[in-house]
C-alpha cells in the first residue's frame, strides 16, 4: 500500500498548480485531438454519424495509436532535459521508471499500429450498427494521457522538493546516513548529560 501511495503521490502536485496544468492540459492533451474533434463534428453534421460512429471510424484509422505514440515521445525531452540539467539529480528512480515504461509504451504502440494497419483491411460500414472501438489502441490512449500527466507532475515536484522530498532517492539516502551516524554516536556514548555510567 505504501509504495502504491509513493507511485501515486505526485499526482498531487497538480494541486498547486491548477492554473498551469489546466492550461498544459488544453493545450497539450484537448488541442492535440483537434484532428479527431473535428472529424466528429464535421461527420455528424454532414453525413448524420454519430459520436460513437465516428470514434469507431477514427478507432479503425488507427487515429488514437498515432496520438498516443506522439504524446508519448513527448513526455520524453522534459523528462530528460529535467535529468540532465538538475544538479543534483532529484527524484531520479520515479523519473527514469516513468521513462522506461514511457519507451515500452511507445514500442509497443508503434508494433500494434503497425499490425492493426497491416492486418486489419476490413472495410468498415456506417450502415451496420456492429462497430467496435479497438480495445489495445483505447489502452494505449488513455494510458499515453496517464504517462503525459504524470511527466507534468514529475517535473514540478523539483519546485515542491520540501513537499515531496519522501519521494526523493538523495533524501532517502541523506536520511539513512543520519540514522546510521546517530546509531554510531549512540553506540559511542557511555555516560549520560550528568556523568552517570550508561
Amino acid at each position: 500500500m505504501k509504495i502504491a501511495k509513493q507511485i501515486f503521490q505526485p499526482f498531487t502536485v497538480i494541486s498547486d498548480y491548477k492554473l498551469v496544468f489546466f492550461l498544459w492540459f488544453a493545450f497539450t492533451i484537448i488541442s492535440g485531438q483537434l484532428g479527431i474533434i473535428i472529424n466528429t463534428v464535421v461527420r455528424y453534421y454532414t453525413n448524420d454519424i454519430t459520436f460513437f460512429q465516428s470514434i469507431a471510424i477514427d478507432s479503425s484509422n488507427g487515429n488514437f495509436y498515432t496520438y498516443s505514440i506522439a504524446l508519448l515521445a513527448s513526455v520524453l525531452g522534459p523528462l530528460f532535459i529535467n535529468l540532465i540539467e538538475t544538479e543534483p539529480n532529484k527524484f531520479k528512480s520515479i523519473k527514469i521508471t516513468t521513462i522506461t515504461v514511457s519507451i515500452f509504451l511507445l514500442f509497443f504502440s508503434g508494433i500494434f499500429y503497425s499490425l492493426s494497419a497491416t492486418v486489419n483491411k476490413i472495410s468498415f460500414d456506417i450502415s451496420q450498427s456492429n462497430f467496435k472501438i479497438d480495445k489495445p489502441q483505447l489502452f494505449f490512449y488513455l494510458f499515453a494521457i496517464i504517462i503525459a500527466t504524470y511527466t507534468f507532475s514529475l517535473v514540478k515536484l523539483d519546485l515542491n522538493y520540501d513537499k515531496f522530498k519522501g519521494l526523493d532517492d538523495n533524501y532517502k539516502q541523506e536520511d539513512d546516513e543520519n540514522v546510521e551516524s546517530l546509531i554510531s554516536k549512540s553506540k559511542s556514548v557511555n555516560t549520560d548529560n550528568k556523568g552517570n555510567k550508561l
